[in-house]
């Protein structure tokens, strides 16, 4: 052993110094010492030691010569051998008739992260390169059965297979050889073996159309820059390409499903030959579950609270207040969340679509609610049109019934056309020159000869106690057939009849309201529903979730 061999040494050297106390005066120079040591595998012995002594005028100096060169491993044995002077690391293996055949693979470890802001994927990998170099080959048996050496990857030729799409602006994250810090493992065949981990940043071209619900390909295209297909060519190693179970680390938000690998060729205008290349498609699937919590739910249950402005009722004066203030929550909301969003102009996520539709759904709950509220504080007479719309098509959908009179104006106008038209010939017989003033008379006259004929005599034989309600039975049945007469008679009005018929026209808004306030408080969900799934289904991740 070397140990050994050195206390050998150090053994020798004091008994010279005895020998020289002994022969003082004597100078012994170049004493040779000799020793048989037999040392282990893959050392040889390089080297003499050699132990002189040097006789001055008040010391002796002993020295040992050439000490630090007593062994060396076979390692370095073959690398001092192989890459002598004459060998370049810069020049290529080439065979004149063959390509140098490199076999490439690429095992996924991780993916860091994808940006969709910035259409870049991170994602680390284990890179495995296998080719041929002729000149580095040696016999194991000159060399104590030495079968590998590991060879710094700056002293012999490496191929310069890049990553093409690198969107990285350092070494560290580029697609470059010099990332590499391993080192190149070399067998006595030739055969060259560089496995090193790496962590690339590449572009991606991200879809998010159907964002949280999207898949994304990104693609990695390596291949050699300086050497076309003439001069090195590219195979794909199976075994050491795509996703291994053992090695593979799980990402948070992205779900890997498969990597595909092949091999493409592509001609460039600038060059002859076809440059051969790998290409390594990922086929990621976005985890939906912490945007569904975080983004789609909040958004929906915000929504769905301005349709609780159609449930108070209208006299509490807050059904406007909580529009609004769903609507800034809503517009607040979007606005934290947009971060989130990717920002494409290409397509529009589906969760922007969502924010949008949602927004405009409380903008007309809104808008609806104004209308109602109109409605609530109505006191004149409903048209026809609307009672019968409201009470007889839209009630019964919305389960309300409700006892309606319409308005008797149109029978009344034309009764009183025809009345009119006999005071005018009435007029004409007699040479009045007033006709309303006959037109009085004559519906006293016929009024009266009405209760003679039913036996009830005329008011001037009625009590005198009965002849007040008489008359103003009399006028109260000739105004409401006759309302030409009511203008010109000052002062005689009907309370009762008003204040029934205002009651009667306010409850008739205010059934109207109920009605219209369940029918949007119905519409609005079912609308919110049929808008959720309109839009989310247009994913197909979406739709294999509720009908598989």
């Amino acid at each position: 052993m070397i140990e050994e061999t050195l206390t050998t040494v150090h053994r020798h050297q004091s008994q010279m110094l005895s020998l020289y106390h002994a022969w003082r005066g004597v100078l012994f120079t170049d004493f040779i010492l000799k020793c048989d040591c037999t040392f282990p595998d893959n050392f040889f012995v390089t080297d003499r030691i050699q132990v002189g002594f040097v006789l001055d005028k008040s010391e002796i100096a002993l020295f040992v010569d050439k000490v630090g060169a007593v062994a060396t491993s076979s390692h370095q044995k073959i690398i001092d051998t192989l890459l002598a002077k004459p060998y370049d690391s810069d020049a290529m293996p080439l065979d004149r008739s063959n390509a140098v055949l490199v076999s490439y693979g690429a095992k996924l470890v991780r993916i860091i992260d994808l940006k969709e802001r910035e259409n870049t994927i991170r994602s680390q990998w284990w890179i495995y390169q296998l080719w041929l170099n002729p000149d580095l080959t040696w016999k194991q048996a000159d060399y104590n059965n030495t079968n590998i050496i590991h060879v710094s990857p700056r002293r012999i030729w490496a191929p310069d297979i890049i990553l093409y799409n690198s969107a990285a602006n350092d070494d560290k994250l580029g697609g470059g050889t010099e990332k590499y810090k391993t080192k190149i493992a070399v067998n006595s065949s030739g055969y060259c073996t560089w496995m090193a981990p790496a962590i690339f940043q590449s572009t991606c071209d991200i879809n998010t159309e159907y964002f949280p619900f999207d898949d994304q390909q990104c693609t990695l295209k390596f291949g050699s820059w300086a050497f076309d297909g003439s001069e090195l060519d590219i195979t794909i190693q199976e075994s050491e390409t795509g996703v291994k179970e053992d090695i593979y680390q799980n990402n948070t938000e992205w779900e890997m499903l498969n990597v595909t690998v092949t091999r493409e060729e592509f001609k460039y205008s600038c060059c002859h030959h076809p440059y051969p290349t790998v290409i390594l498609k990922l086929h990621l699937r976005r985890r939906y579950h912490f945007y569904m919590v975080n983004l789609v739910i909040p958004c929906s249950l915000i929504a769905l609270m301005v349709l609780l402005s159609f449930i108070l009722p209208p006299e509490s004066g807050e059904r406007i207040g909580l529009g609004i203030t769903v609507l800034m929550a809503m517009a607040i909301f979007q606005e934290l969340t947009s971060n989130k969003l990717p920002a494409d102009s290409r397509f529009v996520p589906l969760l922007a679509k969502y924010y949008s539709t949602a927004i405009a759904e409380i903008g007309l709950a809104l808008f609806a609610t104004c209308v109602i509220l109109n409605f609530y504080y109505k006191e004149e007479t409903m048209p026809n049109w609307l009672k019968t719309l409201i009470f007889r098509v839209l009630g019964p959908m919305v389960w309300i019934k409700y006892k309606y009179k319409l308005s008797h104006k149109v029978k009344k106008k034309r009764r009183n056309q025809s009345l009119l038209d006999d005071n005018f010939e009435l007029s004409e017989f007699t040479g009045n020159p007033f006709p309303e003033s006959g037109k009085v008379e004559k519906k006293r006259s016929i009024h009266e000869t009405h209760r003679e004929e039913n036996g009830l005599g005329s008011c001037h034989e009625v009590d005198k106690r009965l002849s007040t309600q008489c008359t103003r039975s009399r006028t109260q049945s000739t105004l409401r057939e006759t309302p030409i007469v009511n203008d010109h008679l000052d002062g005689c009005t009907f309370d009762e009849s008003l204040g029934a018929q205002m009651t009667n026209n306010i409850k008739d808004w205010q059934t109207a309201t109920k009605i219209l306030d369940r029918l949007v408080l119905i519409l609005g969900i079912l609308i919110t529903i049929t808008t959720f799934l309109s839009i989310f289904l247009q994913a197909p991740r979406v739709r294999e979730i509720f009908f598989v």
